[in-house]
């Protein structure tokens, strides 16, 4: 079996050194996706927000059914602060704020501890991830609850 491991280990690295010098690489925007799906659970809905204008606010209306969400994705030059407001006539309205290239997956803010409001700011190029939830107990009993998100660039 050890000439057999040998030989296939010689035949992949003479594959690999005959390719040629360059590997290949991904884009940021592939990066970046592929570090958003990597935060999305399987009842999200990823969506892509048109970035908010110095001149007025974004607004989004969506439903939270059971698990199911949208997921926004607002991306943000380095130094542009954006402030993420959640309003809903329920009380189990919530929302979570991610950094995508965060590779442990905290949330930078956390609605259901720090309030309907987030101030965020962005050090580098950022795609922040807004995903609405509702709590365990309601989201089993397949509750659904409207909800509206307010955007603004630069505070």
């Amino acid at each position: 079996m050890r000439p057999f491991n040998l030989l296939v280990t010689l035949s992949l690295l003479a594959l690999v050194t005959g390719c040629g010098t360059t590997i290949p690489t991904t884009t940021e925007r592939e990066v970046t996706n592929t570090s958003i799906q990597r935060l999305l659970g399987p009842d999200e809905t990823l969506v892509e927000v048109q970035s908010p204008s110095r001149s007025g606010p974004v607004y989004l209306q969506g439903r939270i059914d059971g698990y199911a969400s949208p997921a926004y994705a607002v991306r943000s030059a380095p130094g542009e602060r954006l402030v993420v407001t959640m309003e809903s006539a329920s009380q189990n309205a919530y929302f979570n704020v991610h950094d995508s290239s965060d590779s442990r997956g905290s949330a930078v803010f956390r609605g259901e501890f720090e309030g309907r409001t987030a101030t965020l700011e962005a050090s580098a190029p950022t795609v922040w991830l807004i995903r609405p939830f509702q709590p365990r107990a309601s989201a089993r009993r397949g509750e659904r609850i409207d909800f509206s998100i307010r955007i603004s660039r630069n505070g």
